[in-house]
């Protein structure tokens, strides 16, 4: 790198930190998980997709009305929920705070990295840092089957 003599060090300085700065931003921005809905705190659920494959992922009688549960639909991993006897709620398993996973707490599931706390009911956040819900899938109960669709 050539410095002009009038470029003083500071300046010199300034010019680095922006570009390694915004460098630095872009290369974790690949990183961060795909997040819809960043307005925060209380926010409304996110929408519910329609299409995508289903999938088998577990039996309804595993999974207790008002409890939460992990599984696996195809190659992607979610949480459940089940609210009522007729119906069966899926999210991500990604913190929308850091991308971490989180796990099935209760009602609730929880990122173990940094505290975030999502209702089992709706995907919103109960405690940040997260500020986002988790994003839906399309869930149903077929016969004795809970089936996502991702």
């Amino acid at each position: 790198m050539t410095v002009e003599p009038s470029l003083t060090r500071r300046s010199t300085l300034r010019a680095t930190t922006a570009v390694t700065g915004a460098a630095c931003a872009l290369a974790l921005a690949g990183c961060a998980p795909s997040v819809s809905n960043t307005k925060g705190k209380g926010q409304a659920p996110e929408e519910i997709p329609t299409g995508g494959t289903p999938y088998e992922v577990g039996k309804i009688a595993e999974l207790p009305v008002g409890g939460s549960a992990a599984a696996t639909a195809g190659e992607v991993e979610v949480m459940l929920f089940r609210p009522d006897e007729a119906t069966v709620l899926a999210y991500s398993d990604i913190c929308t705070h850091a991308g971490c996973k989180v796990a099935p707490s209760g009602e609730d599931f929880k990122c173990p990295c940094h505290g975030s706390i999502f209702k089992g009911s709706d995907g919103t956040v109960v405690s940040g840092p997260a500020k986002a819900p988790l994003p839906r899938y399309a869930a149903s109960i077929d016969g004795e089957w809970i089936t996502v669709s991702v």
